[in-house]
């Protein structure tokens, strides 16, 4: 079995500037590729875990994460970190319409993002850990059985 670290987007990798609703806004730390390129080189997996509610908020399309995303994975391999998988969540269980106002198990802190990344990268959870910036990144933690 792997170990992962499960690690937040907004806030841990990249600056806390509300919803991203524009890729000009998204803006990685400095310090990001070299810390993920430090688990990398560990043998640890690199697995990002984000809620994004912000598409069923209307304020922006789910493609505009796909973009996003992409810029992350290209900002990593430039600097030959290397993040093996990215999880989201674009539901809200109270606000929007079908198919993303949906009470899900992927919106964190309840584990279905790390549910489905150990499922598909057979990942040992009691070995692996989460890192973020809230509390409620702590209780994802908790409640998918992996350290924090």
């Amino acid at each position: 079995m792997q170990r992962a670290v499960f690690i937040d987007r907004d806030g841990t990798i990249s600056e806390e500037v509300g919803y991203v609703n524009h890729l000009s806004r998204f803006r990685v730390f400095p310090y990001s590729a070299a810390a993920i390129k430090l688990l990398n080189d560990s043998g640890w997996l690199a697995i990002v875990v984000t809620n994004q509610a912000g598409v069923a908020r209307g304020y922006f399309a789910e493609d505009m994460i796909q973009s996003i995303h992409e810029t992350l994975k290209q900002e990593m391999t430039a600097t030959d970190a290397r993040i093996d998988a990215i999880y989201y969540c674009a539901h809200h269980p109270s606000i929007g319409e079908p198919p993303y106002r949906l009470d899900c198990d992927c919106r964190k802190p309840k584990p279905g993002l790390i549910r489905r990344a150990a499922e598909e990268f057979y990942i040992n959870l009691a070995e692996s850990w989460m890192v973020g910036d809230r509390y409620g990144d702590i209780e994802l933690a908790r409640n998918a059985g992996v350290n924090s």
